[in-house]
């Protein structure tokens, strides 16, 4: 089972609601009680000012081992909310960038799936 922990720093929800139903038709994937049990973390939203600080303390907290989704325009790049985004914190590893307002459950479905099993090959790799 996949498990993915959802952080929203500030969207419409748009996004929000489109992971919601992808997680519901996804049998192999559910959601991660806290972001410490999480194999892949979500990012809804444009990353503000005050919610960017709270993802980078996490990220740190984590040492970084859970890789990230960027689901969404906004999360990639601010659009339509102004500058913001993944695109805002040059060094930070994004694992996949899901372009679309917002992307269909299919495509978060997938890229979830691509993202684990390219974390399972790796540590498999490193064995």
């Amino acid at each position: 089972m996949i498990q993915v922990y959802r952080f929203n720093t500030g969207s419409c929800g748009g996004c929000d609601l489109e992971v919601i139903a992808a997680l519901a038709a996804a049998a192999d994937i559910d959601w991660a009680a806290t972001p410490h049990e999480a194999d892949v973390l979500l990012l809804t939203g444009p990353l503000t000012t005050d919610t960017k600080k709270a993802f980078m303390a996490l990220l740190q907290e984590l040492d970084h081992r859970a890789p990230i989704i960027a689901v969404g325009r906004c999360a990639i790049d601010g659009h339509p909310f102004g500058r913001g985004g993944v695109a805002v914190i040059p060094n930070l590893t994004v694992h996949l960038s899901l372009d679309g307002c917002p992307p269909t459950p299919t495509q978060i479905v997938e890229a979830i799936r691509t993202i684990a099993m390219d974390r399972e090959d790796g540590a498999a790799g490193e064995r």
